[in-house]
């Protein structure tokens, strides 16, 4: 079932960009007066269409789910009535090509700061970002960072959250292999820190790599798991667990939070273990035998629906929330800094400054966008808002089969005031073709690669 979830939200939230990037172009030619022949979600065969409107459009949804075109009325493709030559796209002004191709990716990043912003405006939850372990002789012990130190700032950007911290410290490795932090500790004093990372950039820019690397972690806060109810004839059931009891210890092991706790089931199938139990006032231990999850025997289960003690939490919550116009400002600085970091790490991946295990395809999108999907809007709309941008970047790559490499043809003809030759276009197609399908297949590799890793 997850795995069909995972390509429901796939199809659905990639489905919604892709309109979203066409209907630029789409909605950008209609402002120039040029003719729309079609406009495709998805490629290949066409599963369903319809025409509408005076140029009687088609309207259709293809096969393929991996993006979409509009077609557009093109004197080089076909026969073109004369009455509707004015209306051709090949017979435009440079200026209205280039903004016809433009639009598609523009379209993109203006969804990104609208996401952002409606995110800002309904407030965006996040763990303050509180150093918790931090590793002797690490990167970060030598530079005098200490457990229960509170990241303000990383470089000129003010930091409330540990996603924004992680995303601004690898923007700053990008840029010049250095981060510069503000630092308060335990007793309210500041400190600046500046790490040096020279020549540790491809290790520390690797998926996940960053933290470890520097010889850090994430504070975890205690949130010790509160049962919201049990399965009939479950395990929790039959040994008298309750809604509303705090699972304090398992086998006298204090328990930190529910994912700590699932992971402490599921490595004991079958085996009895005993609880240290809360129940309003009280503290009670009980035993409980496990059984194994019908899914996977390996794996221990207990048979309760968990949540999170609120009130342990709080102290370490930070949310991101802010009215107009902050939230429009932000809103643009959030996406603005997405498309640097987005154009800085596809450069440096083809230098090889960095891993190109940090590019992902359709399988690993799709991974995610089931996960994202079932923690709420807001992890939906941040998801949406980062591919949206990716999208935008992606077609302006200067490759013939994208809208950036038919803008530098434009911006070529426009330069020696007559079209590139055909063969030496067709030359160009096919070059941008292959790189593109190589990039495809390498993307997809290191999606399987993941997922059985």
């Amino acid at each position: 079932m997850d795995i069909l979830f995972s390509i429901f939200a796939f199809i659905l939230l990639v489905g919604i960009l892709v309109i979203i990037h066409e209907g630029g172009h789409y909605f950008a030619a209609r402002f120039c007066n040029v003719k729309v022949l079609r406009y495709s979600v998805g490629f290949g065969k066409i599963f369903w269409s319809k025409k509408y409107g005076l140029d009687q459009t088609e309207y259709c949804v293809s096969a393929i789910p991996l993006g979409g075109y509009v077609q557009l009325l093109d004197e080089r493709s076909e026969d073109v009535d004369p009455n509707d030559k004015h209306r051709a796209f090949n017979n435009q002004s440079a200026t209205k090509r280039i903004f016809i191709l433009f639009a598609g990716p523009l379209a993109n990043f203006i969804f990104s700061i609208l996401a952002y912003m409606t995110m800002f405006s309904i407030g965006v939850p996040g763990q303050a970002p509180i150093i918790g372990e931090v590793e002797l002789n690490s990167i970060a012990y030598e530079n005098n960072i200490r457990s229960g130190d509170k990241i303000i700032s990383v470089g000129e950007k003010s930091v409330t959250t540990w996603q924004t911290s992680l995303v601004s410290m690898i923007g700053e490795i990008l840029k010049d292999e250095k981060i510069e932090l503000l630092l308060v500790d335990k007793t309210n004093n500041q400190k600046k820190i500046n790490l040096d990372l020279t020549g540790r950039t491809k290790e520390l820019t690797a998926p996940n790599a960053l933290f470890s690397g520097l010889g850090l972690r994430p504070f975890q806060p205690i949130a010790s798991p509160v049962i919201v109810n049990t399965s009939p004839n479950s395990p929790a059931e039959k040994s008298g667990l309750l809604a509303e009891d705090t699972i304090l210890k398992l086998n006298n092991v204090s328990v930190k939070n529910p994912t700590e706790f699932s992971e402490m089931i599921g490595s004991r199938p079958n085996e009895t273990i005993e609880l240290e139990i809360q129940r309003g006032n009280e503290i009670y231990k009980t035993e409980v035998l496990l059984e194994s999850s019908r899914d996977n025997p390996s794996k221990g289960f207990i048979g309760i629906s968990m949540t999170i003690d609120q009130a342990q939490l709080e102290q370490y919550l930070a949310v991101q929330k802010y009215g107009f116009p902050k939230n429009f400002t932000m809103a643009v600085a959030e996406t603005n800094q997405m498309i640097v970091l987005t154009l800085n790490m596809f450069g440096k991946m083809i230098s090889g400054q960095i891993s190109g295990k940090n590019l992902s395809g359709p399988v690993g999108i799709a991974k995610d966008a089931g996960t994202v999907a079932k923690r709420g809007l807001i992890a939906t709309l941040s998801f949406m808002a980062i591919i949206s941008v990716s999208l935008g970047i992606l077609n302006l790559l200067p490759l013939p089969v994208l809208d950036g490499g038919q803008i530098v043809f434009v911006l070529i003809e426009k330069v020696i005031r007559r079209p590139l030759p055909d063969k030496i276009q067709m030359v160009f197609q096919q070059i941008g073709i292959g790189a593109l399908l190589f990039l495809m297949v390498f993307a997809l590799y290191n999606d399987i690669i993941r997922l059985f890793s």
